[in-house]
């Protein structure tokens, strides 16, 4: 069942933000470092044309990391979306720990894009899953994490209580990620589908200068593209780690991929 988050409104301190969300039990048995990663999809009324492929490509990526022994090991998968809610449809855990796998998660497409307060989420959730670590014992080691951010549309909000608190999110993210990436602690990778995106917010949410992490895709051949690749990201990570991927064109080595 999706956890809808809906009492994230108004704090400031985002080291802070996870804390009143319950994290799944760390396996203590599990001595790997571990790889903490997030999908975040937008899934506003503008993504319907993408809800079939958007399942279909989240089971692939769970499929090809299952299937490399070490990945499987290493890697903590979670899946979140947003649009007027946002919600967590698979926690951060172990990936093989999660019941689901990837199978029946709901991609509900519809409403606007809160898109401050979605990354504010998936930042939240990323600081609960560090806490965990560090409170397990022994405690566990991990890599810088990894955001997959991905929407077709600049940050769209019709509520007036609400804008507010979206544009202050917004702009809390933006000079967290900035500080984040600067200490190589985080690594985020933007991906923009269609021609409608904030082409500078959208550099300014990797926390780089220039659009290296920047991906664009424009139809569906493009986009199960990029859930390939993030699948190869994920598991060489798995094996080298996360410190050279903020030197690293992901624009680039998006336009290598084949067909």
């Amino acid at each position: 069942m999706a956890l809808v988050i809906d009492n994230l409104l108004g704090n400031d301190d985002l080291s802070r933000l996870g804390k009143p969300y319950a994290e799944a039990t760390v396996d203590q048995m599990n001595t790997e470092k571990r790889l903490p990663s997030i999908l975040l999809v937008d899934t506003s009324r503008s993504m319907r044309l993408y809800k079939n492929l958007l399942k279909e490509s989240v089971e692939g990526v769970y499929d090809a990391i299952l299937r490399d022994r070490k990945a499987s090991n290493v890697t903590e998968l979670g899946v979140m979306t947003f649009n007027s809610e946002i919600q967590i449809l698979e926690k951060m855990r172990e990936i093989k720990k999660q019941k689901e796998k990837g199978r029946n998660l709901d991609f509900i497409c519809d409403g606007v894009t809160l898109t401050g307060l979605a990354v504010k989420a998936a930042l939240a959730h990323l600081e609960a899953r560090k806490d965990a670590y560090k409170k397990a014992r022994p405690v566990t080691r991990h890599y810088a994490p990894i955001l997959f951010f991905i929407s077709d549309g600049k940050p769209e909000c019709y509520d007036a209580v609400v804008q507010p608190q979206e544009d202050k999110a917004r702009q809390q993210c933006i000079a967290y990620i900035k500080g984040q990436v600067t200490a190589n602690r985080l690594v985020v990778i933007s991906v923009e589908v269609g021609d409608y995106c904030d082409h500078n917010m959208m550099i300014q949410m990797t926390g780089l200068p220039d659009d290296k992490h920047v991906i664009k895709v424009h139809n569906g051949i493009e986009f199960s593209k990029f859930f390939r690749l993030s699948s190869s990201v994920i598991i060489s990570s798995s094996k080298s780690g996360t410190e050279d991927l903020n030197d690293y064109s992901f624009k680039e080595a998006f336009g290598k991929i084949s067909y």
